[in-house]
């Protein structure tokens, strides 16, 4: 499965990309794909990884499991996480709206709060078992 608006460069790191190439895909979990789209459709344009056109950001969707970014078992670790950077929103209003309208992110487990990460927003599809449709953890 693809995105509808990502390309797989997006959302791995460059030497995950140089060595499986649109393989990659295969390392990213359906649901965040699916989240991804669903938060592009509803809130508008972002960046998760912007390293293929010349930018910073390499470590923002998929993490080698190597990388000393992050939490040992990260979700980013395991293709269920993206840190999203909006251009049109601030991540304050992102977040909110996430929250208010959870709906229509059926697959969104997880967010980190903004508090936190105020220049980005944090998403994943982790499995757990709180009692809340949405569960905020801090990095």
């Amino acid at each position: 499965m693809k995105s509808k608006h990502f390309e797989i460069r997006q959302l791995v790191p460059p030497e995950v990309f140089t060595s499986r190439g649109e393989s990659a895909w295969e390392l990213i979990d359906q649901r965040l794909i699916f989240t991804l789209d669903d938060l592009w459709t509803e809130i508008g344009e972002f960046v998760v990884n912007d390293w293929h056109v010349g930018g910073q950001y390499k470590e923002s969707g998929l993490r080698d499991a190597d990388t000393g970014t992050g939490a040992k078992y990260s979700q980013h670790k395991f293709g269920r996480a993206c840190d999203c950077k909006f251009k049109t929103v601030k991540p304050i209003d992102a977040y909110q709206y996430v929250m208010a309208n959870h709906e229509k992110f059926p697959y969104l487990s997880t967010v980190e709060d903004i508090e936190s990460t105020p220049t980005w927003l944090h998403v994943d599809v982790r499995n757990h078992n709180d009692k809340v449709l949405i569960k905020v953890v801090k990095p």
